[in-house]
This record gives C-alpha cells, structure tokens and sequence, in this order.
C-alpha cells in the first residue's frame, strides 16, 4: 500500500484513500494470464524473478488492506481517524526504509526486485501487527 498525497489534500481524501487501497500495475484480468503462464515456485530468467517478486508483494499488500478493512470494521470514529493517521505514516515510514534499503542499487536490473523484496517483507509485517488487533 503506497500513498503519496499532495500537501493541501483534505483528510478526508486521505482516509479515502486508506479505505480503497492500491490497484495492481496489471489489470486483474491481465494479470491473471501472466500468473498462469509462469510457475513462481520455479521461474525462469530474471524477468519472471522479478514478476515473481512483485506478484508476492502484491499478494502481501492485498492481504494488508484486507486485514486493515477488519480492523476499521471494529473501531469507533475516533479510533478510525488515529489507525488512519499511523497508517499513512507507516506507508511513508516503510517506503523510505525501502528506498534507502536499496539505493545503492538504483539504476541496476535488480532494483525493483529489491525494493518489492523490502516492501513485501515491511507489509506482512505490519500485516501480523495489524492482526494483533483483532484478536484482542
């Protein structure tokens, strides 16, 4: 879940966005066809590595939103409007880490690998703490 929003933009936009969460690169039914035409448990070549990566990422980042939509169900207006406000500072928090993670590797063919290794592994960790939530 990435959001970049614009300084002057309302927070109800921002919560807005939360509530929606990301869109794939791919069109669910673009993405489909190419998730069958690779085996991830065995990819061939560089290029499915990468799609490989990316799918995880995706899938962690889905799984996130999912979590997230069962948190919000739970709490009180107030409640909504702070785990809203962590959240999007999580996301801006995660995605510098990220990018410093991989810096050094810009510009090379890997990078995007990395940065969706670093994102995914940030996500399903804020996806475990989000989960902590629910089972109070």
């Amino acid at each position: 879940m990435k959001i970049g929003l614009k300084k002057g933009r309302s927070h109800f936009w921002s919560i807005a966005l939360l509530a929606i969460g990301t869109t794939s690169i791919f069109a669910q039914s673009g993405r489909s066809v190419i998730a069958q035409q690779i085996n991830c448990d065995r990819p061939q070549g560089d290029v499915e590595v990468r799609t490989c990566i990316r799918f995880r990422y995706e899938a962690a980042d889905k799984r996130l939103n999912e979590i997230y939509q069962q948190v919000i169900a739970k709490l009180s207006k107030e409640e909504k409007a702070l785990l809203a406000e962590a959240q999007l500072g999580w996301i801006k928090q995660r995605d510098n880490t990220c990018e410093f993670e991989v810096y050094r590797n810009r510009g090379g063919s890997g990078f995007q690998g990395f940065l969706n290794e670093c994102l995914e592994r940030s996500t399903k960790q804020r996806t475990a703490e989000l989960e902590k939530y629910l089972q109070r």
